[in-house]
């Protein structure tokens, strides 16, 4: 009795497994996604942008990059390949720290830290390579 359930178990293991596996979907790659970062017009430095895709029924991964000291920053994905999914993004944005932990720059709006409500949204395409990123000090409400 304890061998048949095992089996059955086993069994039903696997056929979850394939029909997960199954289902998965897949997402387009822009390989190159890239841009610069300015707050009232100002390039800020040491900042980490962070792209999280917004789709409710499949979550691809996000991409994230810091800037330099002009404010470029180059995005790179958790499934480790550079750039980002092709797709509608919230915008993260995360203030860099000195080793001191003092915060580096002007200070970012603290509504840029949150996907739920950050105003900051970009929709990435695969033909499409620069995304510049302007904020305000008073940014607008979220769409």
């Amino acid at each position: 009795m304890t061998g048949i359930t095992i089996r059955r178990l086993t069994v039903l293991g696997f056929a979850v497994l394939l029909g997960a596996a199954g289902c998965a979907k897949t997402w387009s790659q822009n390989d190159n996604v890239e841009g610069t970062l300015k707050l009232d017009g100002v390039p800020l430095a040491n900042v980490s942008v962070r792209f999280v895709p917004d789709d409710a029924k499949v979550q691809g991964p996000s991409s994230s990059g810091y800037t330099d000291d002009k404010g470029h920053f180059q995005l790179a994905c958790e499934n480790t390949k550079s750039g980002a999914v092709v797709g509608k993004h919230n915008v993260l944005l995360l203030q860099g720290r000195t080793d001191a932990g003092e915060r580096t720059g002007p200070a970012i709006p603290p509504v840029y830290t949150l996907a739920p409500k950050t105003p900051l949204q970009v929709e990435v395409t695969a033909g499409e390579h620069n995304y510049d990123l302007n904020i305000s000090r008073f940014p607008p409400p979220r769409k």
